[in-house]
């Protein structure tokens, strides 16, 4: 299917549960719009406590770059949603990379941080996004985090 519009819908993805149900809401959400599913995956060389214990960065880089667009479109394919996917891997902050992805985006989705490494994400995201922000839990329910502190330049930007 290929989207009516030049509507994004962005996903922040990762391999937790969370970041998988939010490529489904996601991709549901870009279909009901006509919209195209961007998923970004960001590889965080920031705040690595102990680089030791962690995956190099470059290897994380390569293994995301090969696997996933097929994750993406395997995750889209098993729900039945068609619609149009692009996939960007990019490294830096997630918070700041993702904002800056979302630029021109309707919604961003992110599942649910299920640690302390990212659990400011969706206050970060609602801060430097110019649109809604979704965040997906496991089961796949969705909350916008209040957006009085959102920018009064996206109040407008989100399209319906």
């Amino acid at each position: 299917m290929t989207s009516q519009s030049h509507e994004t819908v962005l996903v922040g993805i990762d391999c937790s549960a969370g970041s998988a149900a939010a490529v489904r809401w996601a991709a549901a959400e870009a279909a009901r719009r006509g919209a195209r599913l961007h998923a970004v995956h960001v590889v965080d060389l920031t705040g690595r406590a102990d680089a030791r214990l962690e995956k190099s960065p470059l290897l994380e880089l390569d293994e995301a770059r090969r696997t996933l667009p097929s994750r993406v479109a395997g995750a889209v394919f098993r729900a039945g949603i068609e619609v149009d996917i692009a996939v960007t891997v990019a490294c830096g902050s997630v918070a700041q990379r993702l904002a800056h992805e979302a630029v021109d985006a309707s919604v961003v989705a992110i599942g649910a941080p299920q640690g302390p490494s990212h659990a400011d994400l969706p206050r970060l995201l609602r801060e430097q996004c110019l649109c809604p922000v979704a965040v997906v839990g496991v089961d796949g329910g969705v909350e916008f985090p209040d957006t009085l502190s959102h920018h009064t330049a996206g109040a407008g930007h989100a399209r319906t």
